[in-house]
């Protein structure tokens, strides 16, 4: 009867171990950096430094701001155009 018992929970102790899974502790890492910002496509989004990424050495942001800084020196020209 002993033996019978011991034989069970022997068994009962294998068949719960095999729930447990190791992982690796760098998986719980990901969750800790902060998303990724979007790509602005818009001089109004490269302005939202907050939701759009501002990294210039991205080429396509960088052409980007290049067009919108000519935009703004363009719309400043024009208006001291009018104002003279």
């Amino acid at each position: 009867m002993k033996l019978r018992h011991t034989s069970l929970l022997a068994a009962s102790l294998a068949f719960i171990s095999l729930g447990v899974n190791a992982h690796d502790p760098s998986l719980h890492e990901q969750d800790s950096l902060p998303p990724a910002k979007a790509k602005p496509a818009t001089c109004v989004q490269l302005a939202d430094s907050q939701r759009y990424s501002n990294d210039v050495t991205d080429a396509d942001i960088k052409a980007l701001k290049a067009k919108c800084d000519a935009a703004k020196k363009a719309a400043a020209k024009a208006s001291d155009k009018k104002t003279k």
